[in-house]
């Protein structure tokens, strides 16, 4: 292959307008959660703790993991092995899952009168009172200002607004924590502004399972399924934990599948639009065999059509740009035959801006 790779630079204005007005995917992982949920070796050495017995310290997890090499959902696995050999059912581990998705801003909301009513609001945020509303949405961007999560939520806001947004959002986390901001965020801004005050415009819509329809609205589509915090009057809480792909047997048996779900709409969105990942390390097996799969076909269409191969793909990892200067050159070819180059913000403080610019949100003037 003969050129020379090189990287996007997110907030630079020569990229401005780089993804075009529904022809770009944002691809969301852990990463953007990170502050308001734990990150993902945190959420496992919790639920190991909690399977087999609270004597395990941190610093004997953390040997362990090393020592052993295997995956931190190897080390879940381990901990619903012994949940059920202990007589425990799988509903019951997908709970304490969800405890530990949600236990920080129910922290947070400890001694304050929000505390009664967060679970509910975290689980309709289209159909609580507004005063409750307002405040839930205060809580979060109060208690966690430096999330990754306010940053792309409010991009994604404008985003549509301007009608520069996405054709679909394609999250693998397990919380529901970005289209619930988001919903939070519109309806609170809508109240706080000119009436008359009904509801204002949702431009997304969760989608957590194939018979979820989404109409002319952006999607948020939960490829690994969800948990939703569970309200105690409702049986059936706004996820889909029967659908949730945590496990080591789980993601082998996403492996196994030939026309899954989650695979299905990953592809249509890789091979029709621009793909855009934050807040994921790119070692997820099945985002890096599905876009292995996909960029070998588009190979041997090249080589058939005697097409020249492009050193610079079209699908990008948002992600801080390394100090030293051999990481960038290590990464700027390391997800090259996944059709995937990265780009760079100077901290993850520029992730909003960046977008922005990449999606050529226009610019609101503050005079």
């Amino acid at each position: 292959m003969a050129g020379t790779p090189h990287p996007v630079l997110a907030v630079d204005e020569r990229f401005r307008g780089y993804l075009s007005p529904n022809a770009w995917t944002l691809c969301v992982g852990a990463g953007i959660s990170k502050g308001i949920a734990p990150e993902w070796y945190d959420l496992t050495f919790e639920v190991v703790r909690e399977s087999f017995g609270n004597g395990i310290k941190e610093s004997d997890f953390s040997e362990l993991v090393k020592d052993s090499g295997w995956t931190l959902d190897s080390w879940i696995q381990a901990a619903a092995n012994a949940h059920l050999l202990k007589g425990g059912l799988p509903e019951e581990f997908k709970d304490l899952i969800e405890s530990k998705l949600y236990a920080k801003i129910r922290d947070k909301a400890k001694g304050m009168g929000i505390e009664r009513h967060l679970t509910k609001v975290l689980n309709y945020p289209k159909n609580e009172p507004k005063d409750r509303v307002i405040e839930v949405c205060n809580l979060i961007e109060s208690a966690f200002p430096n999330s990754s999560l306010v940053q792309i939520a409010e991009t994604l806001i404008q985003a549509a607004k301007s009608g520069h947004g996405p054709k679909a959002v394609l999250t693998f986390n397990a919380d529901t924590f970005l289209e619930t901001f988001i919903d939070l965020r519109l309806r609170r801004d809508h109240y706080l502004g000119p009436g008359p005050h009904g509801h204002p415009n949702y431009s997304y819509v969760q989608v957590t399972r194939p018979a979820n329809a989404s109409g002319s609205k952006i999607p948020i589509i939960h490829c690994h399924g969800c948990v939703a915090p569970r309200w105690s009057s409702v049986k059936n809480p706004r996820d889909s934990r029967d659908r949730l792909v945590f496990l080591e047997q789980e993601y082998l048996a996403m492996a196994e599948s030939g026309a899954a779900w989650a695979e299905t709409v990953f592809l249509y969105h890789a091979q029709s639009t621009k793909l855009v990942f934050a807040g994921l390390s790119m070692s997820d097996t099945n985002i890096r065999r599905w876009m292995s799969a996909m960029n070998l076909e588009r190979a041997k269409d090249r080589h058939i059509f005697e097409y020249a191969d492009r050193p610079n793909p079209d699908h990008i990892w948002i992600r801080p740009r390394p100090k030293e200067e051999i990481a960038c050159e290590l990464l700027l070819s390391s997800l090259h035959h996944l059709g995937i180059r990265p780009a760079w913000i100077s901290s993850w403080s520029d992730l909003g801006r960046g977008l922005s610019n990449l999606s050529a949100v226009p610019i609101v003037s503050t005079k």
